[in-house]
């Protein structure tokens, strides 16, 4: 069986002593690796840990004897002896060197606690890298054993004593950059000789070496001479990082405070004519597309007017910036292990121990985060070269036990930043958020963001693979290119995931537990920040915020095969028509990879209490369920939306219906007509200012936010134009939030619970909803049950919609006189303000008593949940 054999480094770190000969390694310190063998490479790794520590031990305790002149007994008869010689000789068997281990174990311990000196090379002595097992350990303090490495005085052979040099590193068009090659050497001017910075070895350099070696070679041979200059490259490319990216930091945010004030200054705030339009205003949403939500691109003012000029230079700005990250994330990256490279170095293999430490004490884990959180398709294709130089730092970083501890391990919040080469050279220093009760603030690992960036991916390619299908855009240049970019790169992301995951399971940690534990932390680390005792609802709400996220977007199939057979149908869709007379037409290739962007941002976007189904074939056929916020008349009960997306979207708005109107019985709010009607200013179906009105950049997802958090408010009688300032205690408004509570409870609670929805889109959803918050949804009704007794005595009869063309009666709706000649989905006629209206007796009606009906219903879906599961 052919094998493969590696041996190990051939480098000592101490000069041999005058008494001692060290001994040639013999074939049987020869590792052989069987290709059938499969041994994980972590045991590999073990075995040459162990083996370099046995020698290096064995090799420190054979000179402290020779210095001591004491005889040490062979144990075993040495083959390169020189027996015509009086020293003694020390052979290092196998056997030797793990009973000098044993014997010398505290000895070890010892000199693992002892900070690393560089005093001389130290390839080969150099154990092999451990990963921190200690979690709670800032990157700060693990880094201050090694200020003698990246900051400490040497001494030349020569005798003369060599400062660490230090200069700012510039990312130039060479990689890597001449400013950080320099760097990487320590000249002696007395005995003209230059060495290398991490172990101060000579070499062949000019004394103003810049990377190209002597004679002009290609590579400076200080680049690849052992572990500790790599670490201090990969010191000096994250320093020069980070001065570069708080510098444009800072400029940036200055712009945006800048642009903001402005923008203040000239704005009148309304909330519409007489009422709530709910516009979101020009610069909401221009914000919503800024490019991205990252940090530091010199993009600080977007969102807001400028003049085309200034518009044209922040660009520029931009463009030069990502060139910069691009060039950083380069660099860094070739300084990183690169374990399974063909041409793998033993710094590779052994990184050194500083490296994690590094990596999360700088500005990087920053910029990752910023670039992981973006959820704008268009902004990753427009920084497609940023986006591939953090996939291939990200791949990397998944390739060694130590680098992959910056993605999937413990972070900390940052408070303030001088960056690390300020902060080692102990220029400044780095602040650390704190909580109230003085425990430092944990940040989520980079994983969980990268998780998210991949689920957008795959909702992208979802849209892009059935566009593909259609031919749709094959004429359209422009629109293939983008779309073969964003495919290529969201396909780029998904297999980086892959990757990272593949390495956590090796190491032990599942993806599912990193994740769960970053939940736990985030919980824990909110608490800390408000101060308060461990409150038993957190888990509650924890637990509905994870069920949220697991079900908020999917692809589902909402039609049904046509009674003739010919197409489908979609009966359980207010704007099926629509469809039908859409059927065969074509949407604008650019307008559609509008709409894929725009649904792979919701797959991630959307927030807790809201759910969105998409069809699978038709991708404007769209349905949504949204949760009435607590604190709200609404609170608990589920709303459901149809939404057609026509095809001049995005330049027109999309059709949006309230499906939950007790069969047309009831309007809810001011702006949800019991018809179904809603009553949005973004969505041209109210008045407002021109800023308000809906425009080409708008979003779904801004229509969606402005239902749940503007329009299923607390108070929603003061939506009604001409009601004034809202007031708590106003008794038109208490009576109307009473009137709300029963329809609510009613038709968005108990309804929902009917076994016709147990095999629906929505039964997910609906289990999940009502079992999860059941303790705070059953408390919250028998809190309205006290004000108003309709919920214990709920007739179906005592629901009308006011719907009046001038004056709008309020609610409470009375009750219909029989034979009343005004039909459920009628108008009473148009009635002044508190106009008294007829309301009969219903002191014969029984009605229902709602709380025993929602107690039943959720008996009810319980089963639905065992079913599910």
């Amino acid at each position: 069986m052919r094998t493969r054999k590696r041996r190990y480094s051939d480098h000592d770190t101490s000069e041999p002593s005058s008494r001692t000969k060290r001994r040639t390694p013999q074939r049987s310190e020869v590792i052989t690796i069987s290709d059938d063998e499969e041994e994980p490479l972590e045991s590999v790794l073990a075995k040459i840990k162990a083996q370099e520590e046995s020698e290096a031990l064995a090799r420190k305790l054979q000179q402290d004897w020779a210095d001591n002149a004491q005889p040490a007994p062979s144990a075993g008869t040495s083959s390169n002896a020189d027996r015509g010689h009086d020293e003694e000789v020390i052979d290092l068997t196998r056997e030797d060197d793990e009973a000098l281990a044993k014997r010398l174990a505290k000895e070890w311990e010892a000199l693992d606690e002892v900070p690393q000196q560089v005093t001389g090379p130290s390839k080969g002595k150099r154990k092999a890298y451990e990963v921190e097992e200690d979690h709670d350990v800032t990157p700060d303090k693990k880094l201050e054993r090694y200020h003698e490495l990246f900051i400490g005085t040497k001494r030349c052979q020569c005798g003369e004593e060599l400062s660490s040099p230090r200069g700012h590193v510039t990312y130039s068009t060479q990689m890597p950059p001449p400013s950080l090659l320099r760097l990487l050497h320590i000249p002696c001017k007395k005995c003209r000789t230059n060495h290398c910075r991490g172990c101060l070895t000579a070499v062949t350099c000019p004394l103003s070496c810049k990377g190209e070696g002597k004679d002009g070679a290609d590579t400076c041979p200080a680049l690849t001479c052992c572990a500790e200059v790599r670490a201090i490259a990969l010191f000096e490319a994250l320093g020069g990082f980070d001065r570069q990216y708080l510098s444009e930091r800072a400029t940036s945010d200055s712009r945006a405070k800048e642009a903001a004030a402005k923008y203040r200054s000239t704005q009148v705030n309304s909330v519409g004519p007489g009422g709530t339009g709910y516009g979101t205003g020009a610069d909401f949403t221009d914000l919503w597309h800024s490019r991205g939500l990252g940090k530091g691109r010199g993009r600080g003012g977007a969102g807001f007017t400028s003049t085309e000029a200034h518009a044209s230079r922040i660009d520029e700005l931009a463009a030069h910036w990502d060139e910069i990250v691009v060039r950083a994330l380069t660099t860094i990256t070739q300084f990183l292990p690169s374990q399974y490279s063909d041409a793998a170095q033993i710094y590779d293999m052994l990184p050194h121990a500083s490296t994690e430490a590094l990596l999360s004490l700088s500005q990087l884990p920053d910029l990752l985060g910023d670039l992981l959180r973006n959820d704008s398709v268009t902004d990753w294709i427009s920084r497609i070269d940023v986006y591939h130089a953090m996939l291939a730092l990200l791949r990397r970083m998944a390739d060694c036990e130590l680098t992959i501890e910056v993605l999937i391990g413990q972070r900390w919040e940052i408070e303030k930043s001088c960056g690390l080469e300020e902060w080692m050279w102990g220029d400044a220093e780095i602040v650390w958020e704190k909580a109230k009760d003085s425990q430092l603030v944990k940040a989520p690992p980079l994983y969980v963001h990268f998780k998210k960036l991949t689920k957008q991916c795959e909702t992208f390619l979802a849209g892009a693979s059935s566009m593909f299908e259609d031919g749709a855009g094959q004429d359209a240049g422009d629109v293939t290119d983008t779309m073969v970019k964003a495919t290529s790169l969201c396909g780029d992301i998904i297999v980086a995931r892959d990757d990272i995951e593949r390495a956590m399971t090796l190491l032990g940690k599942a993806p599912s537990t990193v994740l769960q534990k970053a939940d736990d932390m985030s919980q824990e680390d909110s608490k800390r920040r408000k101060g308060k005792a461990p409150d038993p609802s957190i888990a509650l709400e924890r637990t509905y915020a994870q069920e949220c996220e697991r079900l908020a977007f999917r692809y589902v199939t909402l039609s049904q095969p046509s009674s003739n057979g010919d197409g489908f149908s979609y009966p359980e869709f207010r704007y099926a028509k629509e469809l039908a007379v859409t059927a065969s037409s074509t949407r604008n290739p650019k307008d559609r990879l509008h709409l894929i962007k725009e649904l792979a941002v919701m797959a991630t976007s959307l927030p807790v209490g809201v759910w969105v189904r998409v069809d699978e074939v038709r991708n404007d056929a769209i349905k949504i369920m949204i949760a009435g916020p607590e604190g709200t008349p609404y609170a608990g009960g589920l709303f459901e939306f149809d939404c057609y997306i026509p095809l001049n979207y995005p330049n027109a708005p999309p059709l949006m219906h309230l499906r939950t109107t007790g069969g047309g019985r009831v309007r809810f709010n001011p702006n949800l007509y019991n018809n179904g009607k809603v009553c949005l200013s973004l969505l041209g179906t109210w008045a407002g200012r021109p800023e308000e009105q809906w425009s080409p950049k708008s979003t779904l997802l801004q229509v969606v936010v402005s239902i749940q958090s503007m329009i299923l408010i607390d108070l929603p009688y003061f939506n009604e134009p001409g009601y004034g300032k809202a007031d708590a205690k106003d008794h038109n408004s208490i009576a109307y939030n009473r009137n709300i509570y029963v329809q609510t409870v009613r038709w968005a609670m108990v309804e929902w619970m009917k076994d016709e929805y147990k095999n629906g889109i929505w039964a997910e959803v609906i289990t999940a909803h009502f079992c999860t918050r059941h303790p705070k949804i059953l408390k919250c009704i028998q809190e309205w049950a006290k004000d108003e007794p309709r919920i214990r005595k709920y007739t179906e009869g005592g629901t009308i919609p006011y719907d009046g063309p001038a004056f709008i009666v309020p609610p409470p709706y009375p009750s219909l006189p029989s034979g009343s000649s005004v039909v459920a989905s009628g108008i009473y006629p148009a009635a002044p303000y508190n106009s008294i209206l007829p309301v009969p007796s219903t002191a014969s009606q029984h009605g229902k008593d709602l709380l025993q009906e929602y107690d039943r219903g959720i008996e009810q879906i319980q089963g639905w949940k065992h079913g599910q599961e």
